[in-house]
């Protein structure tokens, strides 16, 4: 097995819901493993930018993931997005899609308020309580 096969499965892996993948082919068994207490220590969190904001699950201004999939930020590939940086919603407003096992789950707003940050990529994959917007305060 090449090193660039083995690069290839590392990304595709680190954007995938396991915790833990064992593959063996030709003459190279290779094991990804993520360690799931790095995460539970401080509660599920979510980086915007590395290094930078990271937000706890305990924060009321922060929508969380209820399901792992792929988060998608409209209904169809170039349709109008549910909400945009500065969106103001309604408690219940379909705010995204999430894909899980080929269904499509409708993503409500917990609240009402202003949406101040998307905080993950159209069609990037994603896990339960990963940070997905976060409300601005007080409006």
């Amino acid at each position: 097995m090449d090193l660039e096969k083995v690069f290839s499965l590392i990304d595709k892996a680190e954007k995938s819901s396991f915790n833990k993948i064992k593959i063996k082919m030709e003459d190279v068994s290779l094991c990804l493993e993520r360690d799931p207490s790095a995460a539970d220590d401080m509660g599920a969190i979510s980086v915007l930018e590395p290094n930078v904001k990271v937000y706890k699950d305990n924060d009321e201004d922060i929508v969380y993931a209820p399901i792992s999939g792929v988060f998608y930020v409209a209904k169809e590939p170039g349709a109008e997005p549910f909400v945009k940086e500065g969106s103001r919603v309604g408690k219940g407003d379909t705010i995204c899609i999430i894909e899980a096992m080929k269904m499509m789950n409708e993503i409500c707003a917990p609240k009402s308020g202003v949406i101040e940050h998307i905080l993950k990529k159209d069609g990037q994959s994603i896990t339960v309580k990963d940070a997905l917007f976060k409300y601005a305060k007080g409006k």
